[in-house]
């Protein structure tokens, strides 16, 4: 069946009537539409006979009226245009034919049309015509031309599969302006601001997410899940949702957000650069945090006790990266990796060993390279233990995701150590980073390297709280609505798990937002921003000597740290709130796109909040904190 539909080619009917300055539907306009697709029955059969080409010529002498004065304001189908329409949607009804095919046969069976008369008047045989499109194959399908599409951004630039999303989506419009790239959050999608002309009128603008295809049904997917029926109205809502047969991306088009007189989103992390800490604080406690906790975060919770690995680890680089090998390669001693294995969060698997995986699932397919991971599952924990696969000849053997992999082999080339070490070389560290501890005092103690910590935060076990989170609440996610309220888009992370993973995303990303534009690149700059936060940690406030700029660019993160004291386990161990800060700043520095400075300072930050975990579980805790928690915990 043709992948073209009436509805699409009814699209492109009303863009023909419109350029003729018509305004409304004919058979004329139906038939037009229909000689526009490429590699369609009527274009192809038309000039086999060598007709299309006098077909366009006598069309545009017999139809265009030039400044017509436009008699209503919709653009209207003749009645003549409702007969051919109800005949074409019977013969598909009927499986007779495909839509395109089924649109043509009913155009011509409509005699005394205007694209009949002009046919038999280039010397057309309308019954032969007939015939030879009920016995055509195409080598094909039909494929609607691409509407045109202008990036008014200087900094984007689109592939050509990022294009085909877009005209896909948005078929109806007769022109595409892609205005500026919006905030992505961790997984790599691109997130635009896309307005459009249809009906002769500029639309209001959309947001647009393109990603990977079989990502964007996830996204949906659990949109359904978590978020339609659950959140409240002010949810930025899907649209639409397309996935182009012949592209490997596919889009979501979010419900477009803006305050009065913006002319684009306002997300949080502008909103916070250009208000006064106090509404920043007021805007994250009471339009985010209150408004959506009776369905997420704090009302509907379990305890939960749970191995960090289960909730954390998908932060991380692929536990291995393998060079796929023939199945012979293995024998009776090779080592079986399964997912959820201690080998994955532990370590322990060299360079060079030859490996068996057993029972995994795909998670991505990427260029040249397979993903698989432990389950397709929207929890965490089956986005554990994931390995990265590279060598396998996708043309012999496809993979789509959720599809489970039972047996694959191949040579370990790099673990999850060596790729966090490359990570951390890039900020061209002044310290050893092979050291177990980083040489800079901290109110008289050294830090711990998070490279040799970070292992033993996957296995510990944590008492924590269960319940629907958002997965990926960074600032860009969190859009100012026109009465002051919060809207959230992006739910492709969205699902039921640890309630402080959300706080201690947004926490970091708001220090790396609004604290990092006032440091320097230098190491030492870094160090004075976490001397000032290990006093935060160790007694909820600022100390008295820092600057202004700097305390009002820690207040936002402030009001997240006070939420999360709220939404501590029972018995109020500050430990749980460190290690999820922890193994949220380690991913940063993996992000090239962020400035060096953020870079650096997140691997210290990481470094901190591992030390003020390890700290606490010794006793060690500033007691005013632990005394402040507790009394602030039996008044909330």
């Amino acid at each position: 069946m043709s992948e073209v539909t009436i509805h699409r080619i009814i699209g492109m009917a009303r863009q023909e009537s419109e350029e003729m300055h018509q305004y409304f539907v004919g058979a004329e306009h139906l038939f037009l539409a229909l000689t526009r697709l490429k590699g369609g029955v009527t274009s192809e059969v038309l000039e086999q006979r060598q007709l299309l080409g006098y077909f366009w010529e006598n069309m545009a002498q017999e139809a265009f009226a030039e400044d017509d004065p436009r008699p209503f304001p919709d653009i209207r189908h003749t009645p003549r245009t409702e007969r051919i329409l109800n005949a074409a949607y019977d013969l598909v009804e009927r499986n007779v034919q495909p839509e395109d095919r089924a649109l043509l046969l009913a155009v011509l069976n409509e005699c005394d049309s205007l694209p009949i008369r002009i046919l038999e008047a280039i010397g057309a045989d309308i019954s032969d015509l007939r015939d030879d499109v009920l016995s055509w194959t195409s080598s094909t399908p039909p494929i609607p031309p691409g509407v045109p599409l202008e990036v008014e951004d200087p900094t984007i630039t689109l592939n050509v599969d990022q294009i085909t999303v877009l005209r896909s989506m948005f078929s109806d419009a007769k022109r595409i302006y892609v205005k500026r790239a919006l905030q992505g959050g961790f997984g790599g999608s691109t997130v635009l601001l896309v307005q459009t002309i249809r009906n002769g009128l500029l639309t209001a603008p959309a947001v647009v997410k393109i990603d990977d295809r079989q990502t964007i049904h996830y996204e949906n997917m659990r949109y359904e899940q978590w978020v339609r029926e659950i959140l409240p109205p002010n949810t930025s809502r899907i649209e639409d949702l397309t996935s182009p047969p012949d592209s490997r991306l596919g889009g979501i088009r979010y419900t477009f957000v803006r305050q009065s007189g913006a002319d684009a989103p306002v997300n949080l992390r502008q909103f916070a650069a250009e208000h006064s800490p106090p509404e920043t604080r007021h805007f994250i406690r009471h339009a985010l945090y209150e408004a959506y906790r009776p369905y997420w975060w704090g009302q509907q919770n379990q305890i939960y006790h749970f191995q960090v690995w289960q909730e954390y680890e998908l932060l991380l680089p692929p536990a291995l990266v393998l060079q796929v090998l023939p199945m012979e390669a293995a024998n009776a001693t090779t080592r079986v990796l399964h997912p959820g294995g201690s080998w994955s969060y532990k370590g322990g698997v060299p360079v060079g060993e030859v490996v068996i995986l057993e029972k995994f699932v795909t998670q991505k397919v990427r260029p040249g390279i397979l993903q698989v991971s432990a389950g397709a599952e929207s929890e965490a924990s089956s986005r554990a233990s994931r390995v990265e696969i590279r060598g396998i000849d996708f043309d012999q053997t496809p993979y789509l995701r959720g599809q489970k992999v039972t047996r694959l082999v191949g040579r370990v080339l790099r673990t999850r150590d060596d790729i966090l070490q490359q990570q951390v070389q890039t900020l061209e560290p002044d310290f050893d980073i092979l050291a177990d501890n980083i040489p800079h005092a901290v109110d008289g103690r050294s830090l711990p390297n998070p490279l040799r910590y970070y292992a033993r935060l996957l296995e510990r076990w944590v008492d924590g709280r269960l319940t629907p989170i958002h997965g990926d609440l960074h600032t860009g996610n969190i859009l100012m609505g026109p009465a002051g309220d919060a809207w959230l888009i992006d739910f492709e992370w969205t699902r039921q798990g640890h309630t402080l993973f959300d706080w201690a995303v947004l926490e970091i990303n708001l220090i790396t937002d609004l604290v990092v534009p006032l440091l320097e690149e230098s190491w030492e700059s870094c160090w004075q921003v976490i001397n000032v936060l290990d006093h935060l940690n160790r007694y909820t406030e600022v100390p008295a000597y820092v600057g202004r700029a700097l305390a009002d660019a820690i207040e936002p993160a402030r009001e997240v740290r006070r939420i999360a004291r709220e939404l501590l386990a029972p018995g109020a161990l500050w430990s749980e709130y460190f290690v999820a800060l922890s193994l949220c700043a380690i991913r940063v520095p993996s992000w090239s796109n962020r400035p060096l400075a953020a870079r650096r300072l997140t691997f210290l930050m990481s470094a901190l909040y591992m030390d003020a975990a390890r700290t606490q579980d010794h006793g060690q805790l500033g007691t005013d904190t632990i005394n402040k928690t507790a009394t602030d915990l039996r008044q909330v």
